[in-house]
């Protein structure tokens, strides 16, 4: 009970800890909807599980790479700063555009489209996550600390951590449930400032990393 304890509590953290991948999962639930911000959701918590796997079995080469390779906290704070700004410049466009209604626009989807997108959302979640070096450093902090701390090894670990990963999607689904009720009650022009508030914090964050060594 203390291991489900532990692991129920450090999902809950973990997921309220704010990074990128938060601020877009909520923009994608209030703008998309559920499913969509639930498919995105799978992607991220994908990532954080082939990211946990690799530091349980080569954190210390790792880290190794990275500390060498220092070009890859720079190519991921661009991207950030890169879709930050289309994020910006796209939901200020949207503004200008006094054409569209308080409901939007609907688009009709083809029975290909309803395939397509829900593996787009995905990869596009897997893709997201990955790119943040921080992630991996921090699921190969989380092992130190399981292992070293917790004193957890071989079934034990991976059930603690196995916990903590249902236990995030548990509260992602919530955190989609409740976002996009808003969706709802939003006007475009309130969307569009979401959008834009969104790009500012992607291009924080990527100036964050990409300066990392720097501050």
């Amino acid at each position: 009970m203390i291991l489900i304890q532990k692991g129920i509590l450090f999902g809950i953290v973990i997921s309220f800890m704010l990074g990128p991948a938060f601020f877009i999962l909520i923009e994608t639930s209030i703008k998309k909807g559920f499913k969509s911000a639930l498919f995105l959701d799978l992607g991220i918590l994908l990532s954080d599980a082939i990211y946990l796997l690799a530091a349980f079995f080569v954190a210390e080469k790792i880290n190794v790479w990275l500390s060498a390779n220092e070009y890859v906290q720079y190519v991921a704070g661009l991207v950030f700063i890169i879709l930050g700004f289309f994020s910006i410049r796209k939901n200020y466009l949207k503004r200008r555009d006094k054409n569209l209604d308080a409901q939007g626009v609907k688009e009709v989807e083809s029975d290909e489209t309803k395939i397509i997108y829900p593996i787009q959302l995905i990869v596009k979640g897997l893709g997201l996550n990955a790119i943040n070096p921080g992630v991996l450093m921090f699921w190969i902090a989380a092992c130190t600390y399981a292992t070293n701390e917790l004193k957890l090894t071989d079934v034990k670990l991976f059930t603690f951590f196995g916990i903590t990963l249902l236990t995030m999607f548990s509260v992602d689904v919530l955190k989609i449930y409740f976002s996009s009720k808003l969706k709802e009650k939003l006007t475009n022009n309130t969307l569009s400032i979401i959008g834009i508030l969104i790009g500012c914090l992607l291009m924080f964050f990527g100036l964050a990393i990409f300066f990392k060594d720097s501050l």
